[in-house]
């Protein structure tokens, strides 16, 4: 992207932009501190848009175009958020565990121990976001979502707790 910036004697300067679909942005700022923003589609002669800005007005868009408000995010950057902050584990279920002939519901496993089970495999099956009422079977495989320390420590109480 290239912008060209000219002098304009006795009115201030000029801002010329080309957008990456061929079409011009010039912006003007007068001495003044008033701004015109004139947009020409292809290569138009006349302006299809003039959009006239007081310094303030000018100040604040700016604000909002540079991103001092708002900042979107790429898919990557969610992504590597995600991965720093979210831990997911498969469990396969023992005969001994505290979660055999249980639902979701009744033990609560989301409230007690901050992780959510997304599926589930059992044999062949594979049961995505199970309702609270599934029960747990001894073999079963569930996959649940949740912070590193709250997974770890879900894990070891599924594989270990006996009842």
């Amino acid at each position: 992207m290239f912008v060209r910036e000219g002098e304009l004697p006795g009115i201030g300067k000029k801002y010329s932009m080309k957008t990456a679909n061929g079409d011009n942005i010039v912006v003007v700022i007068h001495h003044t501190g008033k701004r015109e923003i004139y947009y020409f589609e292809d290569e138009n002669e006349e302006p299809t848009a003039v959009i006239e800005l007081s310094d303030e007005e000018a100040r604040t868009l700016g604000t909002i175009l540079v991103g001092a408000l708002f900042q979107p995010t790429s898919d990557e950057e969610k992504i590597g958020f995600l991965m720093k902050h979210l831990a997911f584990e498969w469990i396969k279920i023992p005969k001994t565990s505290f979660l055999v002939g249980k639902s979701i519901k009744e033990l609560e496993i989301r409230k007690k121990f901050g992780v959510i089970v997304v599926a589930i495999i059992r044999d062949e099956n594979v049961i995505v976001s199970p309702s609270p009422l599934f029960q747990f079977q001894p073999g079963d495989t569930i996959v649940v979502v949740g912070t590193l320390d709250n997974v770890k420590k879900f894990v070891k109480l599924v594989e270990d707790k006996e009842e």
